[in-house]
């Protein structure tokens, strides 16, 4: 289910860099190196074929990956798209 107003920002609090940007959740990650971004983006990839929640958006540019969320069936951000960010964080603590 599409999740209100109220509960993206309650979301929005937990997860520092993410913003809503066009209807999307979203935020950008940087990289010592371009290859480090590019396996980041790969891990990413992975792990939304294992969860079948896949980025509306995965970015790989020089030093950083732009990752986007939204569940396009519901119209909007849902609870899975809060999930995919926690892990993509989750993904991203292990390159920092």
């Amino acid at each position: 289910m599409k999740l209100s107003d109220q509960e993206i920002a309650q979301a929005l609090a937990e997860l520092p860099g993410w913003a809503v940007v066009s209807g999307r959740l979203e935020k950008t990650y940087t990289f010592a190196s371009y290859a480090d971004g590019a396996a980041f983006a790969l891990r990413i990839a992975l792990l939304a074929e294992k969860k079948d929640h896949h980025p509306d958006l995965l970015g790989i540019g020089w030093k950083k990956v732009q990752v986007a969320y939204i569940t396009h069936s519901q119209g909007g951000i849902t609870s899975l798209d809060i999930e995919a960010a926690r892990a993509t964080d989750a993904v991203y603590a292990k390159f920092a």
